[in-house]
């Protein structure tokens, strides 16, 4: 029951405070310790005349009727109840303002508001067993403020002394007792449940009400045009045409200042201020927008440094992003929206570039993981190279090595690491490439040499010794023209000592055929010849045979002994001849006669 009376009161006071200031977030509670109390709270940041709630309240106070008044449980009850009032600001432990009257059920006395300081402030304290402490009814409240907790509890105030008055602050008709002013006995209730401290004190009443309405009206934006969020609206206006095309630092800084102004101008309008809904929606946008502004100044800050790491780009792209998504949030209708638009375009073509950045720092890493992933096989390879193909293969390699470092772009953390490896790779791709030449240079010469081999013993099957020995020597040509320690090297030497063998044997075939010509062939064909490796055939024509046997016979039978002595020294010089041919060639001679029967042969060194 007593609960649900002061929910009553709690309801009635809530209504006239909604009713009088209806631009003001206030909050009744009430709570009952020996006297009632009333507390009064706000949000921070809102400015309230205490003179003007507590006489708003004390005169809701005079009207409730006696039996609301919950049952005291002081036991002195032949006097009238203290009601004392205080006045807090949500979230302080202590009120900073109080008033006490005594309530009659004839009368009311109000005392004038006192306001203390925060050390004359009670202390708050944990709330007791006896105490009571009930809130308005739901439908006789105002809604709730935007914390979780409630504002206060009433039972956690300390009871405070009652305001006193002084002789001169003492109205008419007041009468004190004790300390504390209380109705005097002879007057009675006005009509319409009014008290008569009403009437006597109306003045003052009139004054507290009109004093806080005064003060209401000098607040920003409450009478006339709102001069703080025109000039707002202007600097914002002003900022997007510093920021167009490419601003300077210098103007983007002005742009930013005048955005700060400006969020600075909309925050101050109250919340009775008939333009204070226009106010926080373009305080909305200021806030979207500075938040942007702050996150792209440190997205361009940690930009400026050209070769990051990825997770370092990957932190500039986050930014961007963050800068960008507020700025999306700003609504269309919003005079802030073509400044944002036009900031939108801006971020996200940075946004784009730092995604380039990344996406290259990317490359340039696995290019240069790639690099020294090859280098391992390049130098095994080059370590290993024999044959021509191998020098190719480990050449490749270094070059696939060398054109993944090259291709790593200036400006990424890989690159001055590439550049370093380059240097430290480019005498090893030196040697294969040299070696490599050399390779070919050796590979050509052999192939040369081998067919030069193959012509010249074509020519000798042909009895062409003089081509043969031309074939032989170039043979011993190309063979001399590869390069020692190649992979055809060895190969090379052993052609070379076949060819100069064969070379040899060939010029002391022309040689010896030249001689033989010149036996044979000198005045008449006396005889042929045919020229082996080891021995050398000659054999008489038939018709040399005839001739000679003919003017031998003739001679002898003549006694032409002078034609005898002359065929006699024909067939000496003849057999000397062909013994200088065996020893110059060193090729064994034999004879023959037209029949094919042996005449005679003749060794090297003389004999037969």
């Amino acid at each position: 029951m007593q609960q649900e009376k002061l929910r009553q009161i709690g309801g009635r006071l809530q209504k006239q405070l909604r009713l009088h200031l209806p631009l003001l977030p206030l909050r009744v509670q009430c709570a009952l310790k020996e006297n009632l109390m009333v507390l009064v709270q706000h949000p921070p940041g809102i400015e309230v005349e205490p003179a003007q709630v507590f006489g708003i309240l004390e005169q809701a106070l005079a009207d409730i009727p006696a039996d609301w008044l919950p049952d005291r449980p002081s036991p002195s009850s032949d006097q009238n109840p203290l009601i004392k009032l205080y006045l807090r600001v949500a979230g302080q432990a202590k009120p900073y303002a109080a008033h006490a009257f005594c309530f009659s059920s004839t009368a009311n006395v109000s005392d004038q508001p006192e306001v203390r300081s925060s050390s004359d402030q009670p202390e708050v304290r944990s709330s007791s067993e006896d105490e009571t402490i009930v809130e308005p009814a739901e439908d006789e409240t105002i809604a709730e403020p935007a914390e979780d907790r409630p504002l206060v509890q009433l039972g956690e105030i300390a009871p405070i002394a009652s305001a006193s008055l002084s002789r001169s602050q003492r109205q008419p008709g007041l009468v004190v007792v004790g300390d504390r002013p209380a109705i005097s006995p002879g007057r009675s209730r006005m009509p319409g449940n009014l008290q008569p401290w009403l009437l006597i004190g109306g003045g003052l009443v009139a004054a507290v009400l009109l004093g806080g309405s005064l003060y209401a009206l000098t607040r920003p934006c409450v009478v006339g045009a709102c001069q703080p969020l025109q000039t707002a609206q202007t600097l914002t206006q002003q900022s997007a045409q510093l920021l167009q095309g490419n601003p300077s630092e210098q103007a983007a800084q002005q742009a930013r200042q005048q955005l700060t102004e400006a969020q600075r101008l909309v925050s101050e309008i109250p919340p009775w201020s008939g333009s204070y809904g226009e106010a926080q929606a373009v305080k909305q946008s200021l806030d979207q927008i500075l938040s942007a502004e702050s996150k792209a100044e440190m997205a361009t800050r940690k930009g400026q440094v050209t070769a990051q790491s990825v997770p370092d780009w990957q932190v500039v792209e986050s930014l961007w992003r963050e800068a960008i998504a507020p700025l999306e949030s700003v609504a269309q209708t919003s005079p802030l929206h073509p400044y944002a638009q036009q900031r939108l375009t801006a971020y996200r073509a940075n946004l784009k570039w730092s995604e380039q950045r990344i996406a290259t720092e990317q490359e340039a890493r696995k290019r240069l993981l790639t690099a020294k992933q090859t280098v391992g096989l390049a130098e095994a390879r080059q370590n290993t190279a024999r044959e021509l193909q191998d020098w190719q293969i480990a050449q490749s390699t270094w070059l696939v090595t060398m054109n993944a470092l090259k291709q790593i772009p200036e400006g990424t953390t890989s690159y001055i690491e590439a550049q370093q490896l380059m240097q430290n790779y480019q005498p090893k791709l030196v040697a294969t490439r040299d070696r490599l030449t050399q390779e070919q240079l050796a590979a050509k010469a052999y192939t040369q040499a081998v067919q030069s081999e193959q012509q010249a013993k074509a020519w000798q099957q042909k009895n062409q010794w003089s081509q043969a020995a031309a074939s032989w020597q170039s043979v011993l040509n190309y063979a001399g023209q590869v390069p020692e320690e190649t992979s055809v090297s060895s190969q090379a030497q052993t052609l070379a000592a076949n060819a100069a063998s064969a070379l040899k044997q060939a010029q002391t075939v022309v040689k010896v055929r030249g001689d033989l010509d010149r036996i044979c062939f000198a005045s008449g064909k006396i005889c042929d010849y045919t020229i082996q490796n080891d021995v050398i055939k000659v054999k008489f024509v038939s018709a040399y045979e005839r001739r000679a046997r003919t003017i031998g016979g003739i001679s002898y039978f003549s006694r032409d002994y002078e034609t005898m002595y002359k065929i006699d020294q024909h067939f000496a010089s003849l057999a000397k001849a062909l013994q200088a041919v065996s020893t110059n060639s060193g090729i064994p001679i034999q004879v023959y006669n037209s029949d094919n029967q042996v005449l005679g042969s003749f060794v090297p060194g003389g004999g037969q």
